[in-house]
């Protein structure tokens, strides 16, 4: 094994080096989520924007061999030799995760590399917060990854004050305080809702509930232990309206969807392609320590957290652990399912409202209007003339 990584580490760097001799293409943007797993997250809706556009960009996406992206897009194996000559050429770099792109070429001067992340709010300490507890390995290559970082996005004011603390960047790196591109779909009308019930097959009447909990770092899922049936039914109680229950699990134990049971009414949306379009449409959502939650605070719909493994989950000891602002959250939490019935059964909505106010002025300031996209892709324009 170590041989085989080892032979793997000299390929890598040979391909780097025969590769940066050639010249930059202008106008090439290579795009990557999560390391090849799909058209998705803010990269995607990034690319959409330079098609909507009409950019004369060459668009390239790195996309592992069972994904496939748009016809006007270039579509690189990943991982490739032709892999390491796109991204050598490249004029801009852009990628949602750290340690995978910028591990295959090296950085020029007059190449950007633009960093997205995948998520806007982090309940839980990361990188260099958490430094001792994570691997040498992963620590060298993180902090490579963010000297190399010319801008990162953020969507508010908390995540912003994270970056600064947390992430290794470097003085000359830019926060780009424009909102997060994925989220411009929350401000779409009513019309591209009733299109994208339509797409995922629920009548127009129906509403829908996302239960959306996080991953845990040991991979213990009893923690997903919720009586679907009883929530569905103590929520139509409650509305006198038709409910859909849909469970997506985080993409680190997706593969574990089949421990629930489905029906017409408890559906599987962990295959969704897009989850941004998934919490469009829904009506209200059922998390614990995942920041999917701050896409509902953004649409004002109802949040409930589910947190049997509470204590565990924030001893710093035993994990990340949470950070202070998690206590502050405007949302009601049960730690047993009676708890969370109890508190979906009492759910006062102009309650709720003013506690969420109140905590997006204090707290999360947001920089999203909708136009996070179009933002972005002007900065990136801008930086392709200089």
């Amino acid at each position: 094994m170590r041989m085989k990584s080892a032979l793997k580490s000299i390929v890598r760097r040979f391909l780097k080096i025969l590769f940066f001799p050639f010249p930059i293409t202008k106008g090439k943007i290579v795009l990557d989520n999560f390391g090849g797993k799909g058209y998705g997250d803010n990269p995607k809706y990034l690319a959409d924007e330079i098609i909507r556009q009409n950019l004369p960009f060459k668009i390239v996406w790195m996309l592992r061999q069972e994904y496939s992206a748009p016809n006007n897009s270039t579509i690189v194996s990943f991982p490739s030799v032709r892999a390491f000559y796109e991204l050598a050429t490249a004029e801009i770099v852009v990628d949602n995760c750290k340690n995978v792109l910028t591990t295959l070429f090296i950085k020029k001067k007059k190449q950007l590399y633009l960093q997205t992340w995948h998520g806007d709010f982090p309940l839980k300490y990361i990188e260099k917060e958490v430094e001792n507890s994570l691997s040498p390995a992963y620590v060298k290559t993180s902090k490579a990854d963010s000297i190399r970082t010319d801008a990162i996005i953020s969507g508010n004011t908390f995540f912003s004050n994270v970056l600064q603390d947390s992430f290794w960047l470097p003085d000359t790196c830019e926060i780009l305080e424009y909102g997060v591109p994925r989220n411009d779909v929350y401000f779409r009308d009513e019309k591209y809702r009733a299109e994208l019930k339509k797409k995922y097959h629920f009548g127009m009447m129906d509403k829908i509930l996302l239960y959306a909990p996080t991953f845990r770092d040991n991979g213990d899922t009893s923690c997903y232990d919720l009586d679907f049936e009883k929530i569905r039914q103590t929520l139509s109680s409650m509305t006198n309206e038709k409910w859909k229950i849909v469970i997506r699990l985080h993409p680190n134990v997706a593969k574990q969807a089949d421990l629930f049971t489905y029906n017409d009414d408890i559906i599987n949306g962990s295959d969704f392609p897009d989850p941004q379009e998934l919490c469009f449409i829904s009506d209200c959502l059922i998390t614990d320590y995942s920041s999917i939650m701050s896409d509902f605070m953004l649409m004002k719909k109802p949040v409930f957290l589910y947190c049997p493994d509470l204590e565990k989950y924030a001893d710093k000891s035993q994990g990340r652990g949470l950070r202070d602002i998690f206590w502050k959250l405007p949302f009601s939490m049960g730690k047993s399912q009676d708890e969370l019935l109890q508190q979906i059964s009492s759910f006062d909505n102009k309650n709720y409202l003013g506690k969420l106010a109140e905590f997006m002025q204090k707290e999360y300031v947001s920089f999203d209007d909708g136009h996070a996209s179009e933002k972005v892709v002007n900065y990136i324009k801008e930086k392709m003339t200089k």
